[in-house]
């Protein structure tokens, strides 16, 4: 599974690279020190042969200056670099050494300073692996160098020299071990759900921002995939939270099976769980939700006798990232609308997100929306912020018009009339005051005649982009009734808009079997038979007919 540090972390460990690079660098003053030392002492008097080997020095110390910056600056290091870097430094510590005395040298500290730099940068071992090139470097200048007498007093003192090495090495990395392990424990209480163990809200917000950011910059794919047990609060009502808990975290451990290693998996809160799919489109997210949908219904589990349909489902919506999508949150809010889709429609479905601006014809050669779109797609962005119960309205009233127009066989350019005029036939509610929109008691007369102004106030927004003309009339009469009672302008029977027809049918199923204060929410059978006793009334009978049969086939009834 995929654990990436926070940025926190991350902040430190160049913290401490930045540390021990400069320690790196005062290495190399102090080993140069004994080098000019002895060319001070060869030459007393500054000749033409003293200044050539200092510049020679000065040279030689600039460039490794120079590698050890190149080595600190490469993003993507790897162990060959780590390597180059070791070789370097145990080089330039030799010739310091050996210039100062070899076996008698007093220099041999130095090389402590990469003992310890290099055993907190990247661990115990390889501190131990540089203390044991330091003793065998200093061991063999001792024994090689070292007098013929039968005891080698500079190895013997020595000896408690290579001891503080390993040891060294061992506890500092001891300690850097003990801290990350700390560190990562902390991680874990802050990232990960205490629950379930999987990733929390909070973690998941931070890694989807991170890869969306990263997405954008290097062009790859990402897709998210949020998850929501259907009937839950069923099973919790029956059995009780514990029971409920023990069943979440068997859920957990159930889709764990089946994500791939990059896989991340989130609790999102309560019974919902997000994937995040790094380098994943929507063709490969679509199958990797629907295999977590099918595990979850093959699942065997306590109490599932008591449930629908005698099984937990799940409810599933998929969004991938597109051109169009500018922020992390409209990643995440395309996946919320399209698990909301899924289970508003039948539940045990997985739905990838869809919307009209995604679908439509009127992009230009890089598919990016034409000019006259944009004002529109901001129009219901700020009616969604004004009223939520709108924008989740006009979603739900441009699913049905989708399902129906598939069923009745509709031509291409019909339905993509019809799905634009789903989409746009509440753009009039941007004159509405806030508080018609939202309010929470019966509409007063006022209220209603206010409200009723936006049919009118929609299709003159629309009929001011060309090449909407044909959407205009859609718009404006989605409020006429069949008996000619309707608004704004009493027409009747085929006097009013054949997909206009259709989408008052959707729209009025949609009013009906969602809460508004100013009527009584219906279940959707009591909607059906509402429906059916408007036929020939409020709606066109034969699309009546249509648009209940062809929701009853997909599951909703």
């Amino acid at each position: 599974m995929w654990n990436g540090l926070p940025s926190l972390n991350k902040i430190k460990r160049e913290q401490i690279r930045m540390m021990f690079f400069t320690v790196k660098i005062l290495a190399l003053f102090f080993s140069a020190i004994p080098i000019l030392n002895y060319f001070n002492r060869e030459n007393q008097e500054y000749d033409f042969i003293s200044i050539y080997y200092l510049g020679v020095t000065i040279s030689a110390f600039s460039l490794v200056m120079l590698l050890l910056l190149f080595i600190y600056n490469k993003k993507d290091r790897n162990q060959l670099y780590l390597i180059l870097e070791v070789v370097t430094f145990v080089i330039v510590f030799i010739i310091s050494i050996y210039v100062s005395g070899a076996n008698l040298s007093e220099n041999k500290y130095l090389f402590l300073f990469i003992i310890i730099s290099y055993t907190i940068e990247y661990g115990m071992k390889t501190g131990l692996i540089v203390s044991g090139i330091a003793t065998a470097v200093i061991a063999f200048m001792d024994l090689y160098l070292g007098n013929n007498s039968y005891v080698n007093i500079q190895f013997q003192n020595d000896l408690a020299l290579f001891a503080m090495f390993f040891l060294v090495a061992w506890t500092i990395g001891h300690y850097v071990r003990l801290e990350q392990t700390h560190i990562q424990q902390l991680m874990d209480y802050a990232n990960v759900d205490g629950l379930t163990g999987a990733y929390n809200h909070r973690y998941f917000h931070e890694v989807v921002e991170r890869m969306f950011e990263e997405n954008k910059k290097n062009h790859t794919q990402l897709s998210l995939i949020m998850l929501d047990l259907d009937y839950f609060k069923k099973y919790n009502d029956i059995y009780g939270h514990s029971q409920g808990d023990e069943l979440l975290k068997e859920i957990t451990t159930v889709l764990r099976a089946d994500l791939r290693e990059d896989d991340l998996l989130c609790r999102y809160g309560g019974d919902e769980f997000c994937v995040i799919l790094p380098r994943t489109g929507k063709e490969k997210a679509t199958i990797v939700a629907d295999r977590l949908r099918e595990s979850i219904c093959n699942y065997d589990y306590i109490g599932k006798e008591n449930l629908n349909n005698k099984m937990l489902t799940a409810s599933i919506g998929v969004s991938t990232y597109n051109s169009q999508i500018e922020t992390y949150k409209d990643l995440i809010e395309n996946a919320d609308m399209a698990l909301y889709r899924a289970k508003f429609l039948r539940r045990n479905k997985v739905e990838v997100y869809s919307s009209i601006f995604d679908h439509v014809t009127d992009k230009d050669e890089n598919g990016n929306l034409l000019e006259e779109m944009k004002p529109l797609k901001t129009l219901i962005t700020v009616i969604n912020s004004r009223d939520t119960y709108t924008y989740n309205h006009v979603e739900r009233v441009f699913n049905y018009c989708r399902i129906a127009a598939d069923h009745m066989k509709l031509s291409r350019e019909e339905k993509r009339l019809l799905l634009y005029g789903a989409y746009l036939h509440d753009l009039g509610k941007i004159n509405i005051s806030k508080e018609t929109l939202i309010s929470n008691t019966r509409l007063s007369d006022e209220q209603w005649e206010e409200l009723k102004k936006h049919p009118q106030d929609s299709a003159d927004i629309v009929s001011q982009i060309e090449g909407f003309e044909k959407i205009v009339p859609i718009v404006l009469q989605h409020h006429e009734k069949y008996d000619g009672t309707g608004y704004p302008n009493n027409l009747k029977g085929t006097e009013i808009n054949y997909l206009a027809r259709i989408l008052t049918v959707a729209d009025s199923f949609d009013a009906m079997t969602n809460q508004r204060p100013y009527q009584k929410t219906k279940t959707f059978e009591e909607a059906f038979e509402e429906i059916e006793r408007c036929k020939s009334t409020h709606f066109d009978p034969v699309i009546a007919d249509e648009f209940m049969e062809a929701l009853k086939l997909v599951g909703i009834s």
